[in-house]
């Protein structure tokens, strides 16, 4: 499989390549492709060390030797025995040649020993200056990482050139890889994106396994005993989270039945509320796997009704379909998981159809194809009395302009040949109840489904059918490949 994107990464990695000495840091969570990224970079032209947690630091610093050793040429007498030894080596050998020297998984020096932080700390600050070295850093635990080089105590405080946060990939880039699989189907697209999000590894995983269809990702990579991703969720959690994991399986769990606040998630695991504030921040912080999210209309400081939301594509899809069903899993009866799947899978897709709404919305507005610049845009939600009786209100999408007091509403469906007139009256209806500069307020609304029956008078609503965001997609990578072409 070909590297994808990454270009303005990739730019940055070899400017900064050219004035050593350097030092740059590259976060994000697991699976997004850090450690494919720096073999792109590199080629042959550095040297790789992997830390590896289940090894003490004398062995981590004999197998380091031998990969430098590999690399660059050094004099025999060169026998570290501690990583402050092997830094100190290092740096001499930078100063007689040029070295670019990747630590992957660097966070795992906490567990190791804290002390090699440090280390490294004393090392840049005294030995740097005259080196010709290019400190290239990575880590997964974003968490951890923070705790490093970002807060203001961290012992690499201020140490790194740039710190780089690889995202996951849009679904516009995602369209790009799926295409030249030959799958060229918009909406089979967008049900694998529905699965696998933005995670590049699932794709290399879908080009090994030769998929070409949302059903060969499920029966190949998922549902078979020898699927490749049968433990992919466990290993995750373990990694991360050691002999704690199942108490965050049970949160992930209910987030994925949609107890969205801590008071629905603490009843439904038996947890006080006060106890999963950790959970939680360790869920958004540390593995990126929660979103706490905000109404766009609502005083981000202020509010109080934000709501937690499972994000990830893959891991909502496993814990909506596979974990409820696990004693199936195990048994291999994966025809009857399948039925289920296929029941309820409709619902699934809209639910994800909204994150991809979303970038369209975005792009759309970017392109002046919108009445206005989206400044915030997300799910909105509220509540409201009739007759005693609590009623609660959704909107799928607002997304507004505070500097003009624009506002659009929109409704995401992923059903065919829908009615935009009926749909458009249940939008206006709840569009009452969101509190948000209504007597200065410009309203726009806007419905996107599969397809519709008729379309509306864009004056009077936006319609857009998947013919629409498929086309205005292809628009953009195509743009997109002049612009990469031209630099």
């Amino acid at each position: 499989m070909k590297f994808y994107n990454r270009v303005s990464e990739l730019r940055e990695l070899s400017h900064l390549n050219k004035k050593k000495p350097s030092f740059v840091v590259v976060t994000g969570k697991r699976r997004i492709g850090k450690t494919e990224l720096i073999r792109q970079f590199m080629s042959d032209n550095g040297v790789y060390f992997f830390v590896d947690d289940k090894k003490n630091e004398e062995q981590l610093v004999v197998e380091f030797l031998d990969e430098l050793k590999s690399k660059y040429t050094m004099p025999d007498y060169a026998q570290p025995t501690n990583i402050e030894a092997f830094l100190s080596l290092l740096y001499d050998l930078s100063k007689k040649q040029s070295i670019v020297a990747v630590f992957d998984e660097f966070q795992r020096f906490m567990r190791i020993n804290p002390s090699i932080i440090n280390q490294f700390q004393k090392s840049w600050d005294l030995k740097n200056k005259d080196s010709n070295l290019f400190l290239i850093i990575t880590g997964s635990s974003i968490g951890p990482i923070k705790k490093i080089f970002i807060n203001e105590q961290a012992p690499l405080f201020k140490r790194a050139d740039n710190i780089l946060y690889l995202k996951p990939f849009s679904f516009r880039q995602i369209i790009e890889i799926l295409n030249d699989f030959k799958i060229n189907n918009f909406e089979e697209q967008l049900k694998i994106y529905f699965l696998f999000g933005g995670i590049i590894y699932y794709y290399k995983l879908m080009d090994k396994y030769d998929v070409a269809s949302f059903d060969d990702a499920i029966n190949l990579l998922i549902l078979r005993e020898l699927a490749p991703l049968n433990r992919e969720i466990d290993d995750i959690l373990i990694e991360e989270f050691g002999s704690s994991y199942l108490a965050y399986y049970e949160i992930l769990n209910a987030l994925a039945l949609g107890k969205n606040t801590k008071k629905e998630m603490g009843d439904y695991v038996h947890v006080a509320e006060t106890s999963l504030s950790p959970y939680l921040n360790d869920l958004i912080n540390l593995v990126s796997l929660v979103s706490y999210i905000i109404p766009p209309t609502e005083d981000i400081l202020k509010s109080k009704k934000g709501r937690y939301f499972l994000t990830d594509n893959f891991f909502l899809f496993w814990f909506k379909f596979i974990f409820r069903n696990k004693s199936y899993y195990e048994l291999n009866n994966f025809s009857i998981i399948k039925d289920k799947i296929r029941n309820e899978l409709s619902g699934y897709f809209g639910y994800r159809f909204e994150s991809v709404c979303r970038e369209f919305l975005l792009e759309s507005a970017e392109h002046n194809a919108l009445p206005f610049e989206i400044l915030a845009i997300d799910r909105w939600w509220g509540h409201t009395r009739e007759n005693k009786a609590r009623l609660d209100i959704e909107i799928d999408l607002v997304a507004i302009n505070a500097q003009k007091k624009y506002i659009l509403f929109v409704e995401c469906k992923w059903q065919s040949n829908v009615d935009a007139e009926k749909l458009l009256a249940e939008l206006k209806e709840k569009s009452k109840f969101v509190q948000w500069h209504n007597d200065k307020r410009k309203e726009h609304f806007c419905i996107i489904a599969k397809s519709f029956r008729k379309k509306l008078d864009k004056n009077k609503c936006l319609c857009f059918d998947l013919k629409d965001m498929a086309n205005a997609f292809k628009k953009q990578n195509a743009k997109q490949r002049i612009f990469k072409n031209a630099k």
